[in-house]
């Protein structure tokens, strides 16, 4: 009897864990709100792909810890995980996540300048190659 109230108190920890992971996961997916703006159908997009990666992750977690058995209690503690995270980390660890995203999306930002330079002077040196190849066919078609 002790064996199973540990098993299931495991369960309950696993869960209460997983559910602070969700926490986090979600707070990933208003950071990146906060610094890119978004129209709505990206934002449903973006709800739809929170939803089923957090639906993966719970399916995952009864199919390795509970043989696919669904318990209410793995789903107080996924809630009660959820519950701790957003009311006492949620702030600290969103302000951190808003600022590493905000820095990568800045480096990012640049590398594309300074990475597009050398692509426009390329292209912009075989347009007017392409150019000049263009009027002499040209040219050429007209004397024949």
């Amino acid at each position: 009897m002790a064996e199973i109230i540990l098993q299931q108190s495991r369960l309950f920890l696993i869960s209460f864990i997983y559910g602070m992971i969700l926490g986090f996961w979600y707070d990933i997916f208003r950071a990146i709100r906060k610094s890119v703006e978004h129209r709505n159908k990206v934002v449903h997009m973006e709800d739809i792909l929170f939803c089923f990666s957090g639906a993966i992750g719970l399916f995952l977690l009864f199919q390795i810890c509970n043989q696919g058995r669904i318990r209410f209690y793995v789903l107080l503690g996924m809630e009660a995980g959820l519950l701790l995270y957003f009311f006492l980390l949620s702030s600290v660890v969103g302000r951190g996540i808003y600022l590493i995203i905000g820095l990568l999306f800045r480096i990012l930002k640049l590398l594309g300048k300074w990475i597009s330079r050398p692509v426009k002077l390329i292209v912009k040196s075989l347009s007017k190659s392409l150019k000049n190849t263009m009027r002499t066919v040209r040219i050429i078609k007209s004397r024949k």
